[in-house]
């Protein structure tokens, strides 16, 4: 993979830098106390965020990872641009930073009008299932300026999936999953896959909460393959897990 995607990773880190005092160097941005790499890890395909410590007299310590993000040739800039998002919140952490949240009344929930086969629909479908997620919403998006939907379900909505799943009644079980096999059904590829993924992620290392989850999609054939052969993609798949695995 080339790295036509960086400048757009680079594009949402640069006013953050900008605001830091950060410059261009030979390894990549610099300010006063730490020095900035953002590259791309063909072998491991993956963005890469490094910083080092620089000290009194300018010396530049050892780089160290602090995040990465894996990107294959499937990912798109829409992708990057998440990544960028990313990277800039753990610089900002790492340089201890605390981000002034923007006043949640004027940041809108997701509306019937995005379509029930997007990821705006489906997360629409959970904010009405999951009433105090709505207010986690908005404070997510406050955060990050942007919604990163897979560190959002892996924060707040898999942990409601392996309650659903673990102390529902059949009734409740069954009813949240026919609104997950509408997803599955009707939503489009980014959809589908974030509806197999939460589910492997609300059932990683919980012999009961898995038992439970395919016991409830056993009708549903295809979804069961899906959430069966998805599994052991998931549990290899580092980046994916630390998204949805808090």
């Amino acid at each position: 993979m080339d790295n036509r995607y960086l400048e757009n990773v680079l594009d949402e880190l640069k006013p953050f830098l900008d605001e830091n005092s950060f410059t261009n160097t030979e390894n990549g941005f610099a300010n006063n106390t730490k020095a900035v790499n953002v590259a791309y890890d063909d072998a491991r395909q993956m963005f890469t965020l490094s910083v080092a410590d620089i000290d009194e007299e300018g010396g530049v310590g050892e780089f160290r990872e602090i995040n990465a993000w894996l990107f294959d040739d499937s990912q798109t800039q829409k992708d990057a641009t998440a990544v960028g998002i990313d990277f800039t919140n753990s610089l900002r952490k790492e340089l201890g930073i605390k981000r002034i949240r923007s006043a949640n009344a004027n940041i809108e929930l997701p509306t019937a009008k995005s379509g029930s086969g997007t990821i705006t629909g489906f997360t629409k479908k959970m904010l009405d299932v999951f009433p105090p997620l709505k207010a986690e919403y908005k404070n997510h998006i406050a955060v990050y300026g942007n919604f990163l939907y897979l560190n959002f379900y892996g924060e707040y909505l898999v942990p409601y999936l392996k309650k659903i799943f673990l102390t529902g009644t059949s009734k409740q079980i069954k009813k949240f999953v026919d609104i997950l096999r509408e997803a599955y059904v009707k939503g489009d590829r980014e959809t589908v896959n974030a509806v197999i993924a939460v589910l492997c992620a609300a059932s990683y290392n919980d012999a009961p909460v898995a038992e439970s989850i395919k016991n409830a999609i056993s009708e549903d054939k295809h979804m069961l393959a899906s959430y069966e052969n998805f599994m052991p993609i998931f549990i290899k798949n580092k980046k994916l897990r630390a998204a949805l695995i808090k």
